[in-house]
């Protein structure tokens, strides 16, 4: 019998999908390229404010209300962040996400020189946390680290943080991909 014409191509098929396989395959093992970053939170602290902002008092004239509460919580996080490149990083700014059990997300920029400078003057028992910052748009040469106090708040209570889905440290580059860092939760 002579042979199926099929049979001969579909052979051929099936060695040319294996070789284009392979092929893709080594493609992408060989040109996966490490992060261009790696960073860690050296330490952090939570800072839970729970504070009055209408005590319910009405006076003489109008209807009594109740007290409102408004809770928010400092982050204090000391973060480290290196260059694993040749080239040099040029860091943008650095933010926090959480993502609260209902699924939506909240984020936060590290604050500013100044505004930890108000931080510290309105909690004073803060103080002994005090270092410096990472200043904004900072150039990383190659393999150079920098690291410094970040501040982030959140209109959350610490009950809300226990519960939370998922908190982490963004670092964002100009032209790469963002580095996030995860945050302990305990």
């Amino acid at each position: 019998d002579p042979p199926h014409p099929f049979r001969s191509a579909l052979k051929n098929i099936a060695i040319a999908f294996v070789a284009v396989s392979i092929a893709i395959g080594l493609y992408v093992w060989i040109g996966e390229k490490p992060p261009v970053a790696r960073g860690e939170v050296l330490t952090m602290n939570l800072y839970p404010v729970h504070t009055l902002i209408n005590n319910g008092g009405g006076g003489d004239t109008g209807m009594v209300g109740h007290a409102e509460y408004y809770d928010q919580l400092l982050i204090l996080a000391k973060v480290k962040v290196t260059n694993q490149t040749d080239i040099p990083l040029f860091m943008q700014d650095i933010s926090a996400a959480i993502k609260l059990p209902d699924g939506s997300e909240q984020v936060n920029i590290t604050a500013s020189d100044k505004d930890i400078d108000r931080v510290f003057q309105a909690y004073p028992s803060l103080s002994y946390l005090r270092s410096a910052s990472i200043p904004r748009d900072t150039t990383l040469t190659p393999g150079q680290s920098v690291q410094g106090l970040t501040i982030f708040n959140f209109p959350i209570s610490k009950e809300q943080w226990d519960s939370l889905q998922t908190a982490k440290v963004v670092v964002s580059f100009m032209h790469q991909k963002n580095l996030e860092i995860p945050l302990p939760r305990k």
